[in-house]
């Protein structure tokens, strides 16, 4: 018997600033940057029954309400709350997936099995340990499948348990639009509504399967499992690390010229460090965006020999990339990217693995990166080529 919560935290980045301004609850509230650029991060419960909803730009979401009330981001208390939501998580099961910044899957399967606990009590002892802990609140799904898991969660918010099984998909899940369908975007739906599949029942039904592979491609047969009820994907509980870790800012004046782009990456690169010492990552490849309209974007990678999480490393790289590629247009948005990412333990280990030095007693991820990169003779720091270069 297979049991896997999903557990959603419901309006994530919008509860969090409601723990510091609880004087703003029922209120239409959004996480935005307040320029004319920006659009939503998250809306309240209250904004979102005004049509307001993530992604969409801010102007469209100030024209919907004018009473709307726009909190900027605070990422950096995001990620802490975030990894003492996971920490609770751990506590119902080891077996956990982190999905997203927000959510995760539980594999509750080993735990129920020997216990012989029910599984809606066990939601109900998270959701309480979570919001009495944090003050956020959560939906979890309960399903025999990760799928399931991830649509049940989505049926009840905020503060929902929702159990969806084999026995209850036809009343459940089977009405519900298609493009409300985990995996299945807006331009996607239309395309299936267009062929006349308008709910996930419809993409569940063996006499659609010819237009279903017409539209879906390589993808139907998955969807088509999926609409009913199964999915063999495994809860991912190994330690997962993000092979990437990003940040960008959009601004509201165009950036023209190199030294004006150079100087707004420097806290960027500054934020981006910080981020990753506190998850105790390091990368050893660093990319950098440039968008420069709606639909005009760049983005330019270099591999480093070497491991990093070091501000002035980061910025030197993106330095070195941004003037491999920068031809003078304006310049709206800029980011910059740590791609293959490692944990600060996994570079640990591949030291002790061969066997070439001792770990440092101290626990200074500075020195183990440094002690990392002693051995890699010869290579040279995206600092030092840009020193030559400048």
């Amino acid at each position: 018997m297979h049991v896997i919560f999903h557990v959603d935290l419901n309006a994530f980045y919008v509860s969090c600033e409601l723990i510091r301004h609880p004087e703003l609850r029922g209120r239409p509230v959004v996480i935005a940057h307040d320029s004319k650029r920006s659009v939503v991060s998250t809306a309240s419960y209250e904004a979102r029954k005004l049509g307001i909803h993530s992604a969409m730009p801010l102007y469209m979401a100030k024209n919907k309400c004018a009473d709307l009330i726009i909190i900027e981001p605070h990422f950096d208390y995001y990620h802490e709350l975030s990894s003492r939501f996971f920490e609770i998580l751990k506590k119902y099961s080891p077996y956990l997936e982190v999905a997203s910044i927000d959510e995760g899957y539980l594999d509750l399967s080993e735990r129920i099995t020997s216990t012989h606990e029910q599984p809606y009590g066990i939601a109900e002892a998270i959701q309480r340990e979570v919001y009495q802990t944090l003050g956020l609140t959560c939906s979890i799904g309960i399903s025999p499948n990760k799928f399931l898991s991830k649509m049940a969660s989505d049926m009840k918010k905020p503060m929902g348990i929702t159990i969806l099984t084999q026995s209850n998909i036809k009343q459940l899940l089977w009405p519900m639009d298609v493009g409300e369908m985990f995996g299945i975007g807006k331009k996607t739906a239309l395309k299936l509504k267009k062929a006349g599949i308008m709910t996930i029942g419809d993409i569940a039904q063996r006499e659609n399967y010819t237009i279903l592979k017409q539209v879906l491609g390589n993808s139907a047969l998955v969807f088509y499992h999926q609409a009913n009820g199964k999915d063999n994907r495994k809860v991912q509980y190994e330690a997962r690390q993000a092979k990437s870790v990003s940040n960008s800012e959009t601004f509201e004046n165009d950036l023209e010229g190199i030294d004006e782009i150079a100087e707004a990456f420097k806290p960027i690169a500054d934020h981006l460090s910080d981020r990753a010492k506190k998850e105790s990552l390091v990368a050893n490849s660093i990319a950098i965006t440039l968008k420069f309209d709606l639909t005009h974007s760049i983005t330019r990678q270099m591999p480093l020999e070497y491991y990093t999480n070091n501000s002035e490393e980061i910025y030197s790289a993106a330095l070195m990339l941004l003037r491999n590629v920068y031809n003078g247009e304006k310049v709206r948005l800029i980011g910059i990217g740590l791609n293959d990412v490692k944990s600060v333990n996994d570079v640990k280990e591949q030291l002790s693995i061969f066997d070439r030095i001792e770990t440092p007693k101290e626990d200074n991820v500075d020195q183990i990166i440094k002690i990392f990169n002693k051995e890699n003779l010869g290579l040279m720091k995206a600092s030092d080529l840009l020193d030559k270069n400048s």
